[in-house]
């Protein structure tokens, strides 16, 4: 029993620091599975390590650095089935700033936070060095 629980320990350390080297390596901890809202819809999104130099993503994605909504997540213009289109997730990133007007507003589609950039409400800057790859998996939710 005693040899079986050392294996057992040591085979855990050893994946356990395989996948903090692999995410260390390829960043996979930051990303994984996260939420975002893409045309009124929560989406779910599977994050991988691609490689997506700076300036080259394709398709907006905004993500608040000032929100104090809890359920706020990243914006994206484009998901699969939406009737503007979509590129398969290589994210040209932007910051979201709220300037004026209620920073707890929920914003869950790119025409709603667009809508509030032209009120001034909020500023929207491109952060190219921030682009990444990030599909979009189907089956969207309901917000709320």
């Amino acid at each position: 029993m005693t040899i079986f629980k050392t294996a057992l320990v040591t085979a855990t350390l050893i994946f356990a620091f395989a996948i903090a080297a692999a995410a260390q390596e390829n960043r996979l901890l930051s990303y994984l599975v996260l939420d975002e809202y893409a045309n009124d819809l929560v989406y779910r999104v599977f994050g991988n390590a691609a490689n997506v130099p700076d300036g080259t993503g394709t398709d907006p994605f905004a993500k608040f650095t000032n929100s104090t909504n809890a359920d706020q997540f990243g914006v994206a213009a484009f998901a699969p089935g939406s009737p503007t289109g979509h590129h398969g997730g290589r994210w040209a990133v932007y910051t979201a700033t709220w300037t004026t007007g209620d920073a707890s507003t929920l914003v869950t589609s790119w025409s709603q936070l667009e809508s509030l950039v032209s009120s001034g409400q909020v500023t929207l800057t491109r952060n190219a060095a921030a682009d990444f790859r990030c599909p979009v998996l189907g089956d969207p939710q309901p917000v709320g």
